[in-house]
C-alpha cells in the first residue's frame, strides 16, 4: 500500500528569544499529514497550535528558530527539507502558496486593505502559474463564486473593507485554495463567523479535500467541529503533543487527562442545562516558568510522583499514542462511566 504521508514533523523544536530569556513554544513534536486527509490540532490557547503551523510555512517572527528536529515535505519530484530552507528563499517562495497553502485565523488583518480583493487572488495564480491576467481574473470569479460571495463580477473589484467579516473570511479562502494546493493548513478558519457561515466553509474545505485529495492540517480548539471534519486528531500542551490518533481513538478512550479534562469541560447537545461542566483546575503555566517532567501535572488529578519526569510516547493502540504514566487509569476510569452512562 502506497504510503500518503505528504508532510513529516520529527522532533520538531521552535524557540523564541525576547529579554534574555528562551521560550520553548513547540518542545519536541512529530506527526504526519496525509494525503485526502484531515488532522486536527486542538488545545487551549497558548499551547504551540499556530507556532507549528508558522514553522512549516517557514512563517515564523524573527527573533525565533526552528532550533532541531526536521519538517520534510514529500513532492512529487522528491523531498525537500523546509527547516533546511531559508525563509524567504526562493524555493521557500514558490512552495508557499502553490504546494501548501494557508489560511489565517485573523480574516480582517490577513488581507492587503490598498489592494482590491480580486487583484490579491489573481496575484497568487499569476505568481505561481505561467497564465495571462485575464485567465487569472477569470478563474478568480470561479473561486468567488465556488465560495458562495454574491456578485462576484462586482465584488472581485472591491477592497476588503467592503467586505463583511465572513466574506473576507471567504476571500482568504479562495486565496488559499486558488491553484489547488497539496497542503492546506487553516488556523482556527472560523474564528469570527456565525455558525452558518462555519458549517459552508468546513463543506467548501471537504470538498476541496475530495476532489482534490488535498491533505489539511485543521487548528481549533472546537470539539465538534473536531468530531465532524477530523480523521485524525493531535492534542498539544505546552509545546508537546500528548495524546495523537484516529478520531475515534481520541474522542471515544481519551487515555491522558488533558483530553479527558477537555472533553468533560464541553456542554453536550441534547443533555439539557442539568448537565454537569467541569471547567479544567488552574491555568497554563508561564513557559518561562515551567513546572519539572509532565508539565500538565500541577493540573492533573492523577499526577503522582513519577509525573517529575517528562513521560515517552507510549502506544495504547498501533494507532493511538499518549504521553502519560497514568493512562491506563484514566482508561479505565472512562470506560465505567461509559458503563455507568450506558445503563
Amino acid at each position: 500500500m502506497e504510503d500518503r504521508t505528504i508532510i513529516t514533523v520529527n522532533n520538531l523544536k521552535t524557540f523564541f528569544y525576547t529579554n534574555q530569556r528562551c521560550n520553548k513554544a513547540i518542545n519536541g513534536v512529530s506527526f504526519k499529514i496525509k494525503k485526502g486527509k484531515t488532522l486536527c490540532i486542538v488545545g487551549e490557547s497558548g499551547c504551540g497550535k499556530s507556532v507549528t503551523a508558522s514553522s512549516i510555512m517557514q512563517l515564523l517572527p524573527k527573533l525565533s528558530r526552528i532550533e532541531e528536529g526536521e519538517i520534510i515535505y514529500h513532492s512529487d519530484k522528491g523531498d525537500i527539507r523546509i527547516d533546511k530552507l531559508s525563509r524567504n528563499g526562493k524555493e521557500m517562495r514558490s512552495l508557499r502558496g502553490k504546494d501548501i497553502a494557508m489560511i489565517f485565523q485573523d480574516p480582517m488583518t490577513a488581507l492587503n486593505p490598498v489592494y482590491t480583493v480580486g487583484y490579491q487572488i489573481a496575484e497568487n495564480i499569476l505568481c505561481h502559474e505561467k497564465v495571462s491576467k485575464k485567465e487569472a481574473k477569470e478563474r478568480t470569479l470561479d473561486l468567488l463564486k465556488d465560495m458562495g460571495i454574491p456578485f462576484p463580477e462586482q465584488r472581485i473589484n472591491e477592497f476588503p473593507h467592503q467586505f463583511s467579516g465572513g466574506m473576507r473570511q471567504r476571500a482568504m479562502i479562495a486565496m488559499a485554495m486558488s491553484c489547488k494546493p497539496k497542503v492546506l493548513i487553516a488556523d482556527e478558519p472560523t474564528t469570527a463567523l456565525d455558525v452558518t457561515i462555519q458549517a459552508q466553509i468546513f463543506e467548501l474545505m471537504d470538498k476541496l479535500k475530495k476532489e482534490n485529495d488535498t491533505a489539511i492540517m485543521l487548528i481549533t480548539h472546537d470539539m465538534g467541529v473536531v468530531s465532524e471534519l477530523a480523521d485524525d486528531v493531535a492534542v498539544m500542551y505546552m509545546g508537546n503533543i500528548i495524546e495523537s490518533g484516529t478520531v475515534e481513538d481520541v474522542l471515544k478512550s481519551p487515555s491522558h487527562p488533558y483530553t479527558e479534562a477537555l472533553l468533560k469541560s464541553i456542554p453536550i447537545l441534547g443533555k439539557g442545562k442539568n448537565q454537569e461542566l467541569n471547567p479544567i483546575k488552574g491555568s497554563t503555566p508561564d513557559p518561562y516558568d515551567r513546572p519539572k517532567g509532565c508539565q500538565f501535572a500541577p493540573r492533573c488529578n492523577y499526577a503522582s510522583e513519577k509525573c517529575s519526569t517528562m513521560p515517552g510516547e507510549e502506544f495504547v493502540s498501533e494507532t493511538h499514542m499518549v504521553r502519560c504514566f497514568n493512562h491506563e487509569l484514566v482508561l479505565a476510569n472512562r470506560k465505567k462511566e461509559v458503563m455507568a452512562n450506558g445503563k
